[in-house]
């Protein structure tokens, strides 16, 4: 069944081939695609994007917020280590990598094509 949306961007074929695509790359060992299930209701990934890259075994990182205003780069190591605990938050409320992966394919192909 194919959806239809007035405020969508991109076709269903679109959408359809950017969730196979998600759900491919999640099949490679770096790349990590969880899914927080709608259930879970309001979450802290509901505030924006962000990453923590590692910068050394001894636990220093960097922070990046995707924030619309303004993007940024955060080297405080306090920073860097709420952001990992909210991550690792999110990551308790998310379905695994396989599920994940289930449940993109699905959406793709009953509410997209």
């Amino acid at each position: 069944m194919s959806r239809s949306c007035t405020a969508c961007i991109g076709s269903p074929k679109v959408t359809h081939d950017q969730l196979v695509y998600l759900a491919d790359m999640s099949e490679r060992p770096r790349i990590y695609i969880h899914v927080i299930p709608a259930e879970v209701g309001a979450h802290a990934g509901l505030a924006g994007a962000g990453s923590v890259a590692d910068l050394d075994d001894d636990g220093t990182g960097i922070v990046y917020l995707d924030a619309i205003a303004r993007p940024q780069t955060i080297e405080d190591p306090e920073v860097v280590g709420q952001v990992r605990l909210t991550i690792n938050a999110l990551r308790a409320d998310a379905l695994p990598r396989g599920a994940s992966r289930d449940l993109i394919m699905k959406v793709a192909e009953e509410r997209w094509t």
